[in-house]
């Protein structure tokens, strides 16, 4: 259990807080399939958490097409919102939201656009939970640097130190020991050769184990 006091939760969206990643995966795969490349599970999950412009880029990189930036984030970012019936939050996410709304302050920080995370938000009708929402767009640098979840706790005003990261990528998990945060990894996918334990706090299977951990439930 945990031996500090915390006084918010920065949430990370994809994978973390809904079940996004494989559909993220089949959007992309898609995507690289109609130019003519081949984008696999190892290469999507290499890829977690590093952003959208990250995973264009890195396409370029792989499968030599050309690309705009600006042009295919938005072609990846409305193909997945035309999808987004199929997403469904993680087990034990709401339960987890539902007893820190009042007590804890809450932000989400993620990697995605504005746009994308608000309509993901609006899926679940999760948006009145969060006290602050930070985007990809909002800093100068992703993950794994740790300037997202330094914004997201000067908008709550509580210090980085008494925060506490809730993250399933390594980038994540990686700027979040980087910020300062108290970091709890929640790995997708197999864990195999991640040095996840290196950088959190802990590392647990699922919200629920991350609940308990906090003392939570």
């Amino acid at each position: 259990m945990i031996d500090r006091p915390f006084r918010a939760l920065l949430w990370d969206m994809d994978g973390l807080l809904v079940d996004s990643e494989p559909l993220w995966f089949l959007v992309e795969r898609d995507f690289a399939k109609r130019r003519g490349g081949d984008f696999t599970e190892k290469h999507a999950r290499d890829n977690i958490g590093k952003g959208i412009r990250n995973t264009v880029h890195l396409m370029h990189e792989l499968f030599g097409f050309p690309i705009d930036v600006e042009r295919d984030v938005g072609e990846l970012i409305t193909d997945f919102m035309n999808r987004a019936g199929e997403l469904s939050l993680k087990p034990g996410a709401q339960d987890l939201l539902d007893v820190t709304t009042r007590s804890h302050g809450l932000a989400l920080a993620s990697s995605s656009h504005r746009r994308l995370i608000l309509a993901t938000l609006d899926r679940f009708e999760l948006v009145p939970y969060f006290d602050a929402i930070v985007s990809g767009e909002d800093i100068a640098r992703p993950k794994p640097a740790p300037d997202i979840f330094l914004r997201a706790a000067e908008l709550l005003q509580v210090p980085i130190g008494e925060c506490v990261v809730l993250e399933d990528s390594l980038a994540g998990v990686t700027a979040g020991r980087a910020a300062g945060a108290i970091v709890i990894a929640i790995p997708e996918g197999p864990i195999d050769g991640r040095p996840f334990a290196d950088f959190a706090d802990v590392v647990v299977g699922d919200l629920d184990a991350a609940a308990r951990w906090l003392g939570l439930a």
